[in-house]
């Protein structure tokens, strides 16, 4: 097997050199060519609680969600992945979704908006917004009032559709 590179026919210690590393976090891990949409990335953003958030430092063209891991011995970690919005759109932290900037909260008002996570599986009876915090978005999105997000009652039903 003289010459032969394939890992399994490596000596051991030099196979070591052929593997990748894996980071266990995924943070700014954004794919090529994120700069020629989003500008030089800043990379100042850490997540501190669970959730979904807008990343104000790059114009919130970027966003992260947030998780807790709690390992089997006991210790936890978060962990934090990174996520661009496509071409001339923001991360809308009222909505938690990508949407044109007219359509979005303002971006520097993003962490006004961050309690909202704490709405993440509050249970079936509880709203993502409740009516002040639609009124607190609309007063300050520039385009039009925000909507809130559709939470179905207890049981399920939905309202008809009316197009």
């Amino acid at each position: 097997m003289e010459g032969c590179q394939h890992p399994e026919h490596l000596h051991p210690i030099a196979a070591l050199g052929t593997l990748r590393i894996v980071s266990k976090r995924a943070a700014y891990e954004l794919p090529d060519g994120v700069e020629l949409i989003v500008g030089a990335v800043r990379t100042t953003f850490v997540c501190n609680n669970d959730g979904y958030y807008a990343d104000m430092d790059n114009n919130c063209q970027i966003f992260h969600v947030c998780q807790t891991a709690t390992h089997s011995d006991g210790t936890s970690e978060m962990l934090q992945w990174s996520f661009f919005c496509g071409n001339q759109t923001v991360f809308n932290q009222f909505s938690f979704t990508c949407s044109s900037p007219e359509d979005a909260i303002p971006c520097g008002s993003s962490g006004d908006f961050f309690y909202l996570n704490a709405n993440i599986g509050a249970g079936p009876n509880v709203p993502f917004h409740n009516e002040q915090d639609v009124a607190r978005a609309a007063a300050i999105t520039p385009g039009r009032a925000a909507q809130p997000v559709y939470v179905p009652p207890a049981g399920g039903a939905r309202p008809p559709f009316r197009g």
